[in-house]
């Protein structure tokens, strides 16, 4: 029979099986008298039954009993998962090796000697409960360590080079697509799932590593039945014996597909025209660069083309964006099919276009191409029930001898595709030394915005900066204007790039800041008093002497408190020196400044320095939101971005907010703070000003 047993729940919970009451209950006693919690049966079979009601730390068992003995019981708990790491002291009359063996072999952790020594019993008794508690955390620590592994899809192996033997972890077998019920795995079975194309890479990183004698990281691809490919990063390390032999190679196998999609997606869309999927302005450099090199090794030549639609701007005037958009689309799907896979069709932007030519060894075989392209752009695209006719103006260089500078081409088919524009479009012409008088009219540009900096022409305008979820002003980006007298307000995109090339830009920056931060001063004193105020800087204006001094001199002569300026920076801030772009931006940040960085996504190199730059705030460029529809549909890379500077602990501002479904969609993305005309385009400080008035009524009503 079961006596009438009270458990504290707290307690270690020891169980007592004996057939005969008077030990029981003497050895219930003295278990209670050290504090623990004790419960007593008469039998094996009564004890299987209450081990599985309760969690027992230790169990105490008589080997002589009636119904079931103690090693029959020992054996079935043992069979039991749950149970096979609690401490089992069996009580033996029977002070003979044999009995020991067999306490032993059914599975028990100890045995004491009846009748029974307590001090002794005591001991072992302590003993068994500490073993059950390094057991138990050792445990549950595995338990989190598979778990982990599991999560982080990292399994680990271990390669016993004699008898060319592999082990694999669990989590290895998930991420080869093998069954672990697989008995043999050796070496060379490993390297059957790896993916064709990358086995003599792996092998050769392994036996490299075997003859060195040096551990090694590798990355490679397995096939999957489907045809998809999972990536796999691998690392080994190797172990030697006393004499210093290598024996084994250990190693782990970390499922890195869904990271490596995650970089080609931002790498495709670094180098990738998001609209046309064509190659952007950053890999058609790229390429025209490496095109420009073969050249000078071989006898062939390399022509550049520039193309621009003609009448694009009265399609997005009268047909509205979503209809120019799918126009351009369908522009370079005619392209593409007209030109050679050996050639470079780009979207430079907006409804600009270039085409990069190799092998030319005659000004005919560029006249055919010419032809062709023409041909292609002159074709009627249906959109959305519109019949839509496209036309382009193309402008054509040539590199020689004497001109192999990317920089010269381009602007040598820049001035040819204006000559065919100004020739009524629909034609295409080849640059000539007489196109030099609109280079010309360039310089006379660049001397007017000489004179624009000296005359105070020049004029700072500021676009509001939102917060996603309380619609209230935040900030502002501080934006250049030029207000020439006979002209009329002229737009950044005219003179900025001259302002680049003629190094105009220092200056005109340092004004930008100046002038930024007294008016934001002037805020903050008007009762504004939480307003920051970013402000670009461009790279030239980043690496140019005394410009740390300049910001500093900014600051003491507006009176602004630093917290409140927020310096944005372009990935072209980071390329050319990292280590002094990290130096320049850790001393603004101990002036107390924030630092953005502006257009992130437009390019690959800042990806790499992301996690090295001392930055507070990251910034979507408008080119990743602005095909975001109703349905949220095509904002995929834009939530990627967002994820990635959450993940960085960095604030997040969407550009190019135009519509209140891209509103929704930062709503519903985490993201902190928007710009765009949603909100107001760039105004003149008198303005800007009414809409901070008009916002602080708005969120107090």
């Amino acid at each position: 029979m079961l006596e009438s047993q009270f458990i504290k729940s707290d307690d270690i919970l020891i169980l007592v099986v004996d057939d005969e009451l008077v030990n029981r209950l003497y050895i219930k006693k003295a278990l209670e008298n050290e504090g623990y919690s004790v419960l007593t049966v008469e039998n094996g079979q009564q004890a299987i039954e209450m081990a599985n009601k309760h969690i027992f730390s230790l169990i105490v068992m008589d080997v002589m009993m009636p119904v079931m003995g103690g090693y029959d019981a020992c054996i079935a708990l043992r069979m039991q998962e749950h149970k096979l790491n609690v401490p089992i002291i069996m009580l033996t009359a029977l002070d003979d090796i044999e009995s020991v063996e067999k306490s032993f072999d059914a599975g028990a952790t100890d045995f004491v000697v009846k009748p029974v020594n307590l001090p002794i019993f005591k001991q072992r008794v302590r003993h068994g409960l500490k073993t059950h508690e390094t057991d138990v955390a050792l445990f549950n620590h595995q338990l989190r360590l598979v778990h982990a592994h599991k999560v982080a899809r990292l399994g680990y192996w271990d390669w016993d080079l004699k008898n060319n033997h592999l082990y694999w972890s669990d989590e290895v077998f998930n991420i080869y697509g093998l069954s672990s019920e697989v008995k043999e795995i050796n070496y060379e079975r490993f390297l059957d799932k790896v993916y064709e194309d990358d086995q003599d890479k792996i092998d050769y990183a392994t036996r490299k590593s075997l003859s060195d004698g040096e551990p090694y990281s590798i990355e490679h691809r397995v096939l999957l039945p489907n045809g998809e490919f999972k990536y796999i990063h691998q690392h080994a390390e190797l172990i030697k014996n006393e004499e210093g032999q290598v024996i084994r190679m250990l190693g782990i196998a970390q499922d890195i597909t869904e990271r490596h999609l995650a970089q080609e997606k931002i790498q495709h869309l670094a180098y990738y025209d998001s609209l046309t999927d064509l190659p952007n302005r950053t890999l058609f450099h790229d390429r025209l660069n490496h095109a420009l090199e073969r050249a000078g090794r071989s006898e062939e030549e390399v022509a550049v083309f520039l193309i621009d639609l003609d009448r694009f701007k009265k399609i997005n005037d009268s047909l509205g964006h979503d209809i120019g958009d799918l126009f351009l689309q369908s522009v370079a799907d005619s392209l593409k099919k007209s030109t050679r896979s050996a050639d470079t069709i780009s979207r430079l932007g907006g409804d600009e276009f270039a085409l990069v030519i190799e092998g030319v060894l005659s000004e005919e075989g560029v006249l055919e191409v010419a032809r062709k392209t023409l041909d292609a752009l002159l074709t009627t695209h249906i959109i959305q029930g519109n019949e839509l006719i496209s036309a382009g103006s193309i402008g054509i260089s040539i590199s020689s001898n004497e001109n192999r500078h990317k920089e010269s081409l381009i602007k040598q088919a820049d001035l040819a595709m204006y000559k065919s524009k100004e020739e009524g479009g629909n034609r295409f012409s080849f640059y000539n030394k007489e196109m030099k008088s609109r280079a010309h009219q360039m310089l006379i540009l660049e001397n007017e915005l000489r004179k624009a900096l000296e005359k105070n022409e020049l004029v700072v305008h500021y676009q509001p900066k939102v917060c996603v979820k309380t619609d209230k002003i935040m900030g502002m980006e501080a934006l250049i204007r030029w207000q020439h007298p006979e002209k009329g307000l002229i737009p950044p995109t005219d003179f900025v790039p001259i302002a680049e090339e003629t190094g105009l830009i220092v200056p005109m920056g340092m004004w930008i800041l100046e002038e930024a931060c007294k008016q934001t001063s002037k805020w903050h004193q008007e009762g504004f008093s939480d307003l920051i105020v970013s402000i670009n800087i461009s790279a030239k204006q980043f690496h140019s002497k005394g410009f740390v001094d300049g910001i500093q001199k900014a600051l003491i002569d507006s009176g602004i408190t630093p917290q409140f300026v927020e310096l944005e920076i372009t990935e072209s801030c980071t390329i050319t020196d990292i280590d002094k772009t990290i130096r320049f931006l850790n001393a603004f940040r101990d002036m107390g400044m924030r630092i953005s960085m502006d257009d992130f996504g437009t390019g690959f190199s800042s990806l790499s320095f992301l996690n090295q730059l001392p930055l507070d705030t990251l910034k979507v460029d408008r080119a990743f939101i602005k095909d975001i529809n109703a349905e949220g549909e095509n904002g995929e890379l834009a939530s990627l971005i967002i994820a990635m500077a959450k993940s960085l602990n960095l604030s997040v501002v969407a550009e190019g907010i135009e519509t209140i479904h891209h509103l929704y969609f930062l709503q519903n993305s985490d993201c902190d703070e928007y710009q765009g005309f949603l909100a107001s385009p760039p105004v003149e400080a008198k303005q800007f000003k009414e809409l901070l008035i008009l916002n602080l009524q708005k969120l107090a009503s």
